[in-house]
C-alpha cells in the first residue's frame, strides 16, 4: 500500500541556507609575558600623587596573531598591554626596531594598544618622576618580547577555518557627562553605550580551538590614581577567564573607546578591575557558545510532522572565505587652532600643580609636527581577512566609528582598532563634541570633522572590497 505524503511535506521557507561569517585562511598566534619590574614609574594619572609601582596585579602581555598569503609573505596582528606606544618618536623607534627585526614593511603589522592607564608610559621624554630609570629597559623588553611572539606566532602558522560574530557585552558606558557649563568624563546614564563585542573563533582543520580574538571598546579606567599596581585593568582578569576556560591564547584589541568607559572606575581596588573583566570575559564566552561547529553552514531539511509542524536544519561542511587584503590609506585631516602653551598655561592655572604640569607635557609631545590649520595625513589600515574586516587607527575615535561602519556594511564582522601604530594621543571626537566641549575634543589636536573623514575613507575601500554591495 502506498504511503501518504503530508500536505505540508513541500513547504519550504525563502531562504533555505545560512552560515555565520567564515574565513579559510593561515595563521599562527602566540603571548609572550613583557611585565616590567615592580618599582618601575606607572600610570598616566595627573592626579596620581605616587609614580612608582609597588605591585603587579596581573602580569602585562603582548599577543600576536601572525597571517602568511600564498606567496609566503607574512604580516602581524599585535595586541599589547599599554596605555599608548608612548611619543611620536619613542614609537617610531619600537616600530621601526621591531619590524627591522622581523624584516618586513611597517604597514605588515597592525601594533594596538589595550589602553590600559596602570601600565608604564614606554616614552623616555616625559618628565622625570620616581621609577622612571628603569622605562629604558622596559622599552628594550617590548620590542623583544613582541619580536620574539612575532617569530613564534610565525613558526606555529597552520590552516585554519574562522568563524567570525557580534556578541554583547554591557560593561562600556557613555562617559560623556554635561555638568552645568562643563563637560566632565564620567558616566552619563542618559546616553545608551555601543555594546557590541566582536569575536573571532580560531578552529585547526580538525575543529580543535587555536585561538580567540575579541574587540571591545571600553576604556580601561578601572584603576586610577589611587592604584599603585602594575595591571592591565580590566582586560587583565577577561582574559585569565577565557584563556583558563579555552586553553588557548586570546588576542584582545581595544575597540573604538574615546567616549566609553566602564560604569564603576577611578578607583584603587583590583577587585573592582577584575569584577568589570569578568564581565567581558563571560561576555566573550558566551559569544564563543553561540557559535556554530567550524567551517559549517545550516541548510533547510525539510518538515516534520509533531503537536506543530517543525523544521529541521541541518549543518553541513562548508569552506569559508579565503580572500584577503591589508591596505593603508592616508586621509586628509585639519589640525584645529591651537592655543599656545603659555595660553594653556595661564587657562590651568590654579590646578593641582602635578595635575599641570602632566597636561603641559602631553601638550608639548602631542604638537611635535603639527601646525594649527594645516592638512596632515591620518594612517588608517583596512584588513580584509576572509569574510571579517579589520579597521585600524592611531588615535582614540568615538565609538561613532564602529557603529556606523557597521550600520553601512551589515553583511561582514568588524573589527574596529583604536590606538594602533604610532602614539595614538588624541582622540577623534564627533562634531557635536566640540560644541559641548568634552575634553577630548580640547584634547585632540585635530579639527571637527576628522572623524567622518576617517569613516569616509574606511567605508569606502570595504566597499571597493566586497564590490559595492
Amino acid at each position: 500500500m502506498a504511503s501518504t505524503q503530508s500536505p505540508n511535506a513541500k513547504l519550504t521557507p525563502s531562504t533555505t541556507t545560512w552560515r555565520e561569517n567564515l574565513s579559510a585562511l593561515k595563521l599562527g598566534i602566540a603571548q609572550v609575558d613583557v611585565t616590567p619590574p615592580v618599582g618601575i614609574e606607572s600610570g598616566v594619572w595627573g592626579a596620581s600623587k605616587v609614580s612608582r609601582s609597588e605591585a603587579v596585579h596581573i602580569g602585562l602581555f603582548v599577543t600576536v596573531l601572525a597571517r602568511e598569503d600564498s606567496s609566503g609573505k607574512k604580516s602581524f596582528i599585535a595586541g599589547i598591554d599599554l596605555c599608548v606606544l608612548g611619543c611620536v618618536e619613542c614609537a617610531e623607534n619600537m616600530l621601526s626596531q621591531i619590524t627591522s627585526q622581523l624584516g618586513i614593511d611597517k604597514d605588515q603589522l597592525l601594533f594596538s594598544s589595550s589602553h590600559s592607564h596602570s601600565t608604564p608610559l614606554p616614552c623616555i621624554h616625559r618628565s622625570k618622576k620616581d621609577g622612571h630609570e628603569l622605562v629604558p629597559d622596559f622599552i628594550e623588553q617590548i620590542i623583544a618580547g613582541t619580536v620574539k611572539a612575532c617569530k613564534e606566532a610565525a613558526k606555529n602558522i597552520a590552516d585554519v577555518d574562522v568563524t567570525w560574530a557580534y556578541g554583547k557585552c554591557d560593561l562600556a558606558v557613555n562617559r560623556d557627562l554635561p555638568c552645568g557649563s562643563h563637560e566632565v568624563v564620567a558616566f552619563n546614564p542618559d546616553i545608551v553605550a555601543d555594546d557590541t563585542l566582536a569575536v573571532g573563533r580560531v578552529s585547526d582543520k580538525n575543529g580543535k580551538l587555536v585561538a580567540t580574538i575579541a574587540n571591545y571598546a571600553c576604556h580601561p579606567t578601572t584603576l586610577a590614581w589611587d592604584n599603585r599596581a602594575i595591571s592591565p585593568d580590566y582586560v587583565g582578569e577577561a582574559r585569565e577567564i577565557v584563556q583558563s576556560t579555552t586553553k588557548v591564547p586570546m588576542l584582545f584589541l581595544q575597540g573604538a573607546s574615546g567616549d566609553l568607559s566602564p560604569r564603576n572606575q577611578y578607583s584603587g581596588d583590583t577587585g573592582l578591575a577584575d569584577k568589570n573583566g569578568t564581565n567581558l570575559g563571560h561576555s566573550i564566552l558566551a559569544t564563543l557558545a553561540s557559535m556554530q561547529s567550524p567551517s559549517t553552514e545550516l541548510r533547510w531539511q525539510g518538515i516534520v510532522e509533531s503537536g506543530a509542524l517543525l523544521g529541521e536544519w541541518h549543518e553541513f561542511p562548508i569552506q569559508g572565505s579565503s580572500v584577503t587584503s591589508e591596505k593603508r590609506l592616508d586621509v586628509q585631516v585639519r589640525v584645529k587652532e591651537m592655543k599656545s602653551i603659555d595660553q594653556l598655561r595661564e587657562e590651568w592655572a590654579g590646578i593641582d600643580p602635578g595635575a599641570l604640569e602632566e597636561r603641559i607635557q602631553r601638550a608639548v609631545r602631542l604638537r611635535i609636527g603639527y601646525e594649527s590649520g594645516q592638512m596632515v595625513t591620518h594612517p588608517v589600515w583596512v584588513w580584509q581577512w576572509g569574510d571579517a574586516f579589520f579597521v585600524a587607527q592611531p588615535g582614540e575615535a568615538y565609538s561613532f566609528l564602529q557603529t556606523e561602519l557597521r550600520k553601512r556594511n551589515p553583511g561582514r564582522v568588524i573589527f574596529v582598532l583604536n590606538l594602533t601604530n604610532y602614539p595614538g594621543l588624541f582622540y577623534l571626537p564627533t562634531k557635536s563634541a566640540y560644541v559641548a566641549p568634552a575634553y577630548q575634543a580640547w584634547q585632540t589636536l585635530l579639527a571637527p570633522g576628522a572623524l567622518d573623514a576617517v569613516i569616509e575613507g574606511a567605508d569606502a575601500e570595504i566597499k571597493k572590497l566586497i564590490g559595492g554591495k
